[in-house]
């Protein structure tokens, strides 16, 4: 018998959107909900009959979100589907430490066919579903007091097909989840010293996902940009004085960057990621005291650059290529 712990996900880079490339790169997951529907028409003919109610599959389509997370290794893999740009590792000194820089000045455009491995309850043959055509429009990181740094990227998907084989899936070795001791926040070059508790940070793409073009098979055309992207974060901190205040009063613009660092790699590199939302604005709210406890505040913060100053994430592994 097999169970959730089973599960596997697979994904390879689409050269053409929605023509399916085996996957073949395994990525380590903590759950997943993609949804695909399939909508059909009913036809409103009369005197056929009480219960005469004819029907046609029409158009079809998914979406969900793939979550799980941050590792050490393997990571721009799905970093590189946020923007339109080509990123090349970078050697550090003469170490095996390599930097990807994903700068979000472009849309998303890179598609990748997806293969989810499901577990079924009385046996323990993985059952194959493929997606092609799956777009990335985001991504969401969180992390937990005394927890691990995690990520959620929604997805849109062209088509579902099944009944093809299970693509050959090599669990990724070496590499190890980023943990809460080693995360930190900065605002405007300053480091916040009493982050207490969650925290969470969203950059998102405005994506047309619903677009049907007549006599296309029924599946939806390559998602577009449709609006301006967004980013916003937040994260709990202890009340020890204005500064958090002052910076909504003061109507501040000040780059947030938040850092989570894992172990050495060589001499001063570590395992690192490191996302920048440039020229943030401030809307935290003022502390209010329900409790004997610690006062804690919610500081809120949101992107808006006056120049169009793109959010940048940056990834230190030994990852040579993608």
């Amino acid at each position: 018998m097999a169970s959730g712990n089973d599960f596997r996900c697979l994904l390879s880079k689409e050269s053409v959107f929605g023509t399916r490339v085996v996957p073949a790169r395994a990525i380590v997951v903590t759950g997943e909900d993609i949804a695909f529907q399939r909508n059909r028409a009913f036809s409103a003919a009369l005197g056929m009959g009480r219960w005469a109610r004819p029907s046609i599959l029409t158009t079809r389509g998914g979406s969900g979100s793939i979550s799980g997370e941050v590792p050490t290794t393997g990571f721009g893999y799905l970093l590189d589907g946020l923007h339109g740009n080509a990123v090349t590792p970078v050697q550090q000194a003469a170490t095996p430490a390599y930097l990807q820089t994903h700068t979000l000045d472009t849309p998303p455009v890179k598609t990748y066919s997806i293969q989810k491995q499901t577990p079924p309850v009385t046996t323990n043959t993985l059952v194959p579903l493929d997606y092609t055509g799956a777009m990335f429009m985001g991504v969401t990181f969180n992390w937990t007091a005394g927890g691990l740094f995690s990520w959620s990227m929604p997805a849109t998907l062209m088509d579902e097909v099944t009944g093809l084989a299970l693509a050959t899936y090599t669990a990724p070795t070496a590499w190890s989840p980023f943990g809460f001791q080693g995360g930190s926040v900065t605002v405007g070059g300053v480091a916040e010293l009493n982050v207490i508790g969650d925290g969470s940070l969203t950059i998102g793409a405005s994506m047309r996902d619903d677009a049907y073009a007549l006599g296309t098979g029924g599946t939806m055309a390559k998602p577009v940009e449709t609006d301006r992207p967004a980013a916003s974060g937040s994260f709990t901190a202890d009340f020890n004085d204005l500064t958090n205040i002052t910076r909504v009063v003061a109507n501040t613009s000040a780059d947030v960057i938040l850092k989570f660092e894992g172990a050495v790699i060589s001499g001063a590199f570590k395992f690192m990621i490191e996302i920048t939302l440039k020229d943030c604005v401030f809307s935290t709210p003022s502390p209010t005291v329900d409790s004997p406890g610690p006062v804690q505040q919610t500081v809120t913060f949101t992107s808006a650059s006056g120049s169009g100053n793109a959010p940048i994430i940056k990834y230190i592994s030994t990852d040579t290529v993608l």
